[in-house]
Parts: structure tokens; sequence; C-alpha cells
């Protein structure tokens, strides 16, 4: 009776997947124009007054791995598989959106720290560099995101360094589903790395 039971399981788990799985791929190939998303950004980037003595925090662009920043949002159809939708698309770079949710949140939630944008001018600053591996949809029912940030010191050396993954499952189907989940991982991923970092800053060694 119990492997009954388990066979049952197993069965209603695949053909629920099934849907799922079907109800993003018939978004791909149905519509007849693109849809664009963004992602819901958790914070406002606003200007804030820089604090002297306070140290100063680069956001350099957060990169990806490349079948992520073809403009299709992806999903996972496989353990081996993987799906970029032609008709669902970002509505700009999904680096540039992760880079400006990252910062945005920073900026607010980094007490005591000057958070400012990448440039080319890194004399007495840190650096936080940012690559995201997996940010897509799961056959599971879930947004996958994984990846790992690194803060590099004024001179150069690594002075920390943490890998991240999260998986949220989604609240209903299709892409605005996945959207939102994606959204919520991310500004989950973001707040995480406020508490390391304000811990880290706070002990560096200033130039």
């Amino acid at each position: 009776m119990m492997l009954f039971r388990a066979s049952l399981r197993r069965i209603f788990t695949a053909a629920t997947l099934g849907v799922s799985l079907i109800a993003l791929t018939g978004c791909a190939t149905t519509q007849r124009s693109p849809s664009l998303f963004v992602l819901d950004a958790g914070a406002s980037a606003s200007d804030t007054t820089p604090q002297p003595g306070a140290p100063t925090l680069m956001i350099a662009p957060v990169t990806t791995a490349s079948y992520l920043d073809q403009g299709g949002i992806v999903y996972q159809t496989g353990p081996h598989k993987v799906v970029i939708a032609n008709n669902n698309r970002w509505a700009s770079s999904l680096s540039r959106q992760l880079t400006d949710d990252l910062y945005a949140t920073l900026n607010q939630r980094l007490a005591g720290v000057n958070v400012v944008p990448a440039s080319g001018d890194q004399n007495g600053r840190f650096r936080l560099q940012t690559h995201v591996d997996q940010f897509l949809g799961h056959y599971d029912g879930a947004a996958h995101i994984a990846g790992r940030w690194t803060l590099v010191g004024p001179k150069g050396k690594i002075l920390d360094g943490h890998a991240f993954e999260k998986t949220v499952p989604l609240a209903g189907d299709g892409y605005p589903a996945l959207v939102d989940s994606l959204s919520r991982g991310w500004q989950d991923i973001a707040r995480g790395m406020v508490r390391a970092l304000t811990d880290k800053l706070a002990s560096a060694p200033r130039p």
C-alpha cells in the first residue's frame, strides 16, 4: 500500500510540473508580439549626502552567465536543458537591472557607508563585484538564483566573498509570476549582502 501511495504522489507531481511547464512554453510560442518585463525594485535609489570619514563602496556592474543576458527570460525545462523565451523578454539588459536594484538596496540600507556607482577612480575605495550564474525559472515550479559576490579592498586585495543561492516558489503560472519570484529572490540576496558587508567594512582598515 505504501508503494502504491508513493507511485501516486510521483505521478501527481509529474503531472503538475508538466502543466506548469506547458503554461510557460505556451507563453513563449503563441504570443504575436513580445511581452517586456522589468524586475520589481525593492528600494529606490536616492541622492545621499556624502559622509566624511566613512568608507566608500563602489558597486561594479553585475555580470551574468552569457545565456542569461540574451534578452529573453530563461527557464530550465529538464536536468540538462534551458530555453530562452523569444516572446517574453527583459525590457532592458538583465545585467543592468540587477546592478540598479543592487545599488538601490545597498545605498538605502548600508549605514555609515558611502555607496556609489562604479567609476574609473578606485583610489581609496572598496569595490563590490557580483556574478550571477542562475536567474531563471525551473521545472520544479520555483525561481532559481545563484552566484557569488566579492569585496575588493582599495589596494586590490580580496577581503571577503560569498556564494549565494536562492529558491523562491512561484505563486502562479506564467511569466508574471516567474518575474515576481525572481524579483523577491534578488531583493533577499541583496539584503543578505548588507549584513555581511556592514560587518566587513566596519572592521576593514582604511587606506
